[in-house]
């Protein structure tokens, strides 16, 4: 097993899904982002929305506690 997976006390399945899943919803807030660009009143916040919301899921529910620090 991967010394990354070990240390963050997941498998591989969890951690794909995990990657998978805020992969898509980082691309997802980019489109947000462009479309933001061209036409500020649409997806005003949901970018940052998205990173912030990302960040805090991963402190709260990571399996390994000192991912916390």
């Amino acid at each position: 097993m991967h010394p990354h997976l070990v240390e963050s006390g997941v498998t591989y399945a969890e951690h794909s899904r995990w990657a998978l899943i805020a992969g898509l919803r980082l691309i997802g807030a980019g489109v947000a982002s462009l479309l933001h660009a061209i036409h500020p009143s649409l997806f005003p916040a949901t970018a940052a929305k998205t990173v912030i919301d990302l960040y805090h899921e991963r402190l709260r529910d990571h399996p390994n506690a000192e991912y916390q620090d």
